[in-house]
């Protein structure tokens, strides 16, 4: 067999353990609009890099056919790939968002690293939902005075309502309030330096009225989320700065 053979060979094998893993990225742990504002793309190239890449070029690279101690130097590619790929994919998992919040007139997308930088537990995002992220509204107190000494202890303690789990409430309870909070149409229009607000509604047919434009922030990217008022289903980002 030749260099270039083995090499096809662990590419191929490399490939189909590749679909499956993006599978896992695409679908189950930055679904949707997550894959490109939450880390998807930035995982999804380390998976690519030690999956498709660093294996079948160290085989290409190391392969020679009757080639003493070859069989040893396969299994060490092999053993070395899986780890990397194992380190790789736990970074992934780790990171993916848990939690997509509604507060304030924002929304907010936390991994577990979210709660761990603000010294709070982790929620279980299986409490409120079967799919992950899931989808809460952060609401504080409804009185005036407990709502003031709630907030002083969370700014005493430096955490923000949004990351504090009694908060929490199942989001799509709350949708028909959300709707109505999008921001205006001039101002949105203001921070729309490259056009992309007519673009987005050109693809996504209707007018601006037809949407709701909220704001998100996520580690990678901040924009605006558009939501259809007519049955509040979140549709697509729309790329324009967010106030923050």
């Amino acid at each position: 067999m030749s260099r270039y053979r083995a090499f096809f060979y662990h590419f191929l094998i490399s490939l189909s353990i590749f679909f499956v893993l993006a599978y896992l990225v695409l679908y189950q742990w930055y679904p949707d609009f997550f894959y490109s504002i939450d880390g998807g793309w930035e995982g999804m190239r380390i998976i690519i890099g030690v999956d498709l890449i660093l294996g079948p070029l160290l085989t290409l690279i190391v392969f020679r056919a009757g080639k003493p101690g070859l069989k040893f130097d396969l299994t060490a590619i092999g053993t070395l790939q899986a780890v990397c790929l194992a380190a790789g994919l736990y970074i992934v998992y780790s990171e993916r968002p848990l939690f997509f919040i509604y507060y304030e007139k924002h929304f907010y997308s936390s991994s577990a690293d979210t709660y761990t930088n603000y010294g709070v537990p982790t929620p279980d995002p299986h409490e409120f939902t079967d799919t992950i992220p899931a989808k809460v509204v952060s609401l504080l107190p409804e009185n005036p005075i407990e709502e003031a000494d709630f907030r002083k202890i969370l700014f005493q303690d430096g955490i923000p309502a949004w990351v504090y789990k009694p908060t929490y409430r199942k989001l799509d309870e709350h949708m028909e309030t959300v709707v109505t909070e999008g921001m205006n149409e001039e101002e949105l229009r203001d921070r729309d330096s490259k056009g992309n607000l007519d673009a987005w509604l050109k693809e996504n047919g209707g007018t601006f009225v037809d949407y709701a434009f909220i704001p998100i922030h996520s580690r990678y990217r901040d924009a605006f989320l558009g939501i259809r008022k007519s049955d509040q289903e979140i549709i697509a980002i729309v790329e324009i700065p967010p106030p923050l």
